[in-house]
């Protein structure tokens, strides 16, 4: 008598006409980087992941935090007390959801240094950030690559997003240059709804879903603009422009002309992020040190100390990543971040 076969994991979408057998085998073949693993990019982790991804490479520069949870999925109240990596958290519920999948967690600050380096090897890149200059960053080495990627923005009640592909318009084209600080909303002024956030990563997660199948389906130079509250889509055909300095010109002006890194407000939080210097850190000896500032904490990525009030300085939390990022807390100012840091660095 033969022994009854457990059910295949997929099987359910196996069974859809847009994936069948075959495209479930394209997506286990698949690998993808998600460039930032906080709201959308969570999200975003999550729905591919599920969809049987094989491949998933999490690139995140922050650490879990209580406000992150209403929002980003696959964190939990335990990974914000530990203060974890999120690219480190969400590979370890991902892997408890499918032991199969391949995570790759990278903690790290996606910049002009490192982004072709972290960007190499994969089919789709899907954009989890909340800032331009990182998304105009992965753009320009998409385009350069011919690289399909997905862009992926909410602020408020509303939510973005965009295919580009190889040949159609890209996001410069639909955002021309950098939008100067403080010229647009952010989580952190004009806060964020989770059903937001979750319908905006389940449209781009399908794209992505489409790109990886070959489908042919794929809404590539279409700006999906998602009104979760008034209950209203749009979708706004956007154009090439041949004077694009990227997709038209080919210049690539913040892969080759962007700083390596600079003093970084981080959005929705009261932390200032100093970018590394002079590359990685000893984090157990520099711990030894740090132990007579305040209580110190020490994982594989980084080294936690949390200071007393003194004086009229507050009580701060300050994170210093191995790779020599430092994260300021309970400042928006970067030289404060600067003081903080020279002070327990001298540097």
């Amino acid at each position: 008598m033969t022994e009854a076969q457990p059910p295949r994991r997929h099987l359910r979408q196996e069974r859809l006409l847009q994936v069948g057998e075959a495209g479930q085998g394209r997506l286990a073949a698949a690998r993808v980087a998600i460039v930032g693993v906080g709201a959308t990019g969570s999200h975003l982790a999550e729905l591919l992941g599920r969809a049987g991804v094989g491949h998933l490479r999490l690139i995140d520069r922050d650490v879990v935090e209580l406000t992150n949870l209403p929002r980003q999925c696959l964190f939990t109240d335990a990974d914000a007390a530990q203060v974890r990596p999120k690219a480190e958290a969400a590979a370890a519920a991902l892997a408890a959801i499918d032991p199969s999948l391949e995570l790759e967690p990278v903690v790290a600050d996606l910049v002009a240094d490192n982004v072709e380096r972290l960007l190499q090897g994969v089919d789709v890149v899907l954009d989890g950030t909340d800032n331009f200059a990182t998304r105009l960053l992965v753009n320009d080495v998409c385009v350069q690559r011919r690289l399909p990627f997905v862009y992926c923005g909410v602020v408020g009640v509303e939510a973005q997003v965009l295919v580009i592909a190889p040949g159609g318009p890209c996001l410069r084209c639909y955002v021309p240059e950098l939008p100067p600080a403080g010229s647009l909303p952010t989580c952190d002024t004009a806060g964020v709804l989770g059903s937001a956030v979750s319908l905006a990563a389940s449209f781009a997660a399908t794209e992505a879903l489409k790109l990886l199948l070959g489908s042919g389906d794929s809404r590539a130079g279409e700006v999906y603009v998602l009104d979760v509250w008034d209950g209203d889509l749009r979708r706004v055909k956007l154009l090439r422009d041949p004077d694009c300095p990227c997709c038209g010109q080919g210049r690539y002006e913040f892969l080759r002309e962007a700083p390596a890194a600079l003093a970084t407000e981080l959005c929705g939080r009261d932390a200032i992020q100093l970018p590394a210097e002079g590359g990685g850190v000893d984090l157990p000896a520099i711990e030894a040190g740090w132990r007579r500032e305040g209580t110190t904490a020490l994982s594989p990525f980084l080294l936690r100390l949390d200071l007393p009030p003194s004086g009229r300085q507050p009580s701060r939390r300050v994170l210093l990543f191995k790779d020599g990022r430092m994260i300021v807390g309970g400042t928006r100012d970067a030289a404060e971040a600067r003081v903080v840091r020279a002070r327990l660095l001298g540097a």
